[in-house]
């Protein structure tokens, strides 16, 4: 297996590792930090899989994860991981599949239950897990490597051994795109693992900063845009992107939820006109075409780091976030990531306006082709949208909160 396998992968181990030993935190005094003290976490497992291509399906081993993560509220946790699984390819030749990439775990039990006790026995707890990320293995010559974005759905349920120490079982589904690892058809990964969770701290009640969201129907939202997007291929290097030929319509729907005066995370869609490749020789713009992006994003309120009182009017919020995305006249379904800058100002108790500048990248097989580079990640759809937001309940995060409240 050639060593270019393995290049993207230093600063992926390097990324684990800090999450689960750097402070990640930015505290201030009555944990009103980012997250809450000793709220890390690390495991690891090893398992299975079958892995569904090309109309068929192989059974194997082995598969491995390895994960660092911290509780960023009561209810949600944020992770990176590093997964694997040795498997023969579309050609029939064994090859490593690596899976990388952020994930969302969700805790069910403090979420509607509430119910704790030293060993975590009643009710059953489990976590069900999202992810989005990059996949990659060696092509049958093993002398080249398939790259592609993937989705991820999954479920975790851990049992209290020792403390801080869990032992969990646990399953992914990745879902990889149309045409991954030479295969046309839907492309499927599952694992099924055993593994070890260790754990600074053992209960839920040390995951909420002092400025969380305080009930479960509290601190909703839902959003209505519109704006434009342009169809870039290679948006740096491309010499000659097509100018004005090249923008599309972009309406968005969103709903969301504000987890603390720092974390959001919102559901999206979006999309409906963009452009294949400039025709350089005809020089006029690429095959116009429908789409829709269903996408999730977490969002750090970058604002409440910098300014730590509440009826803050104007919000900045970077997020990153992946889904589905499919196209509509030569149906098509496949994986976008995207990421972007969140501007949210407040108007009154019920209302926000916003503006979003987003990135969204999406395969090839959406876009109509690769552009100059050749690369997959060349097809872009970056966006300016702007909308209103109607926010649900009473507001408990801090910033949602006026002053004198």
């Amino acid at each position: 297996m050639k060593h270019n396998l393995y290049k993207p992968l230093v600063w992926v181990l390097v990324a684990v590792v800090a999450i689960h030993l750097s402070p990640l935190t930015l505290q201030a005094q009555e944990n009103d930090g980012l997250v809450y003290p000793n709220a890390k976490y690390g495991s690891l497992n090893v398992g299975g899989f079958a892995y569904g291509h090309n109309g068929e399906t192989s059974f194997g081993a082995p598969s491995f994860s390895l994960t660092g993560g911290c509780w960023v509220g009561t209810s949600l946790a944020a992770q990176f991981t590093f997964d694997g699984a040795l498997a023969p390819n579309t050609a029939g030749d064994n090859s490593l599949f690596l899976f990388v990439g952020p994930e969302f775990k969700w805790d069910v039990n403090s979420t509607f239950f509430h119910v704790y006790n030293r060993n975590y026995l009643f009710p059953i707890p489990f976590y069900p897990l999202v992810g989005l990320g990059l996949s990659m293995c060696n092509l049958g010559d093993t002398a080249s490597v398939d790259y592609a974005f993937h989705m991820m759905l999954g479920l975790q349920i851990p049992y209290r051994i020792k403390e801080n120490i869990d032992a969990y079982l646990q399953y992914k589904c990745y879902f990889l795109r149309q045409g991954f690892d030479n295969s046309p058809g839907d492309n499927y990964m599952h694992t099924v693992g055993i593994g070890l969770l260790f754990s600074q701290r053992r209960d839920p009640f040390h995951r909420r900063t002092i400025f969380s969201t305080r009930e479960k129907g509290e601190d909703w939202f839902f959003g209505l845009g519109i704006g434009a997007n342009y169809s870039a291929f290679d948006l740096f290097t491309n010499d000659n992107l097509g100018g004005t030929s090249m923008f599309g319509v972009a309406p968005e729907i969103m709903v969301g939820r504000n987890f603390s005066n720092f974390w959001s995370v919102r559901l999206q869609l979006g999309g409906l006109s963009a452009h294949e490749m400039y025709d350089t020789v005809w020089q006029e713009a690429g095959q116009s075409y429908s789409f829709s992006h269903l996408h999730a994003d977490l969002m750090l309120n970058v604002t409440s780091l910098i300014s730590r009182h509440r009826g803050v009017k104007f919000n900045v919020m970077p997020y990153l976030g992946a889904g589905p995305v499919w196209r509509y006249d030569n149906l098509t379904f496949d994986v976008g990531a995207d990421m972007g800058v969140f501007l949210r100002y407040y108007i009154d108790r019920k209302s926000d306006l916003y503006m979003d500048l987003k990135y969204l990248m999406v395969a090839p097989s959406i876009g109509g082709g690769r552009g100059p580079s050749g690369s997959f990640y060349g097809v872009g759809l970056p966006s300016l949208t702007v909308g209103y937001i109607y926010n649900f309940g009473h507001h408990t995060t801090r910033y949602r909160m006026p002053i004198g409240e």
